[in-house]
């Protein structure tokens, strides 16, 4: 089963009776936010952004590196984001903890 963004924002808006068009301009000014927060991590300081509880980005800052095999190659800089998920989520999510 795959839930687009697009089935999300849809739900949200019946769910909470608010209008579509809303909860769409909500989504694109929170992907933009995340984007430039993400975008702007340095080398001296990582970027976590905790999107849900027990949901975050962990971005971290790639330095410039050569890599000398038969030709010299360089790696320019660069930003690199995994997605985190907790264990506490991992185990609500599988009925360990009853709400």
């Amino acid at each position: 089963m795959v839930i687009t963004q697009k089935n999300l924002i849809k739900q949200i808006s019946e769910n909470e009776n608010i209008n579509l068009a809303t909860v769409q301009k909500i989504f694109k000014a929170a992907e933009n936010i995340i984007f430039d927060n993400l975008s702007s991590t340095t080398p001296s300081e990582n970027t976590i952004i905790k999107i849900l509880d027990g949901l975050s980005l962990e971005c971290n800052y790639i330095p410039e590196k050569e890599i000398h095999t038969y030709d010299n190659i360089v790696c320019k800089a660069r930003v690199w984001t995994k997605p985190k998920i907790t264990r506490y989520y991992n185990r609500k999510l599988n009925g360990y903890f009853i709400s």
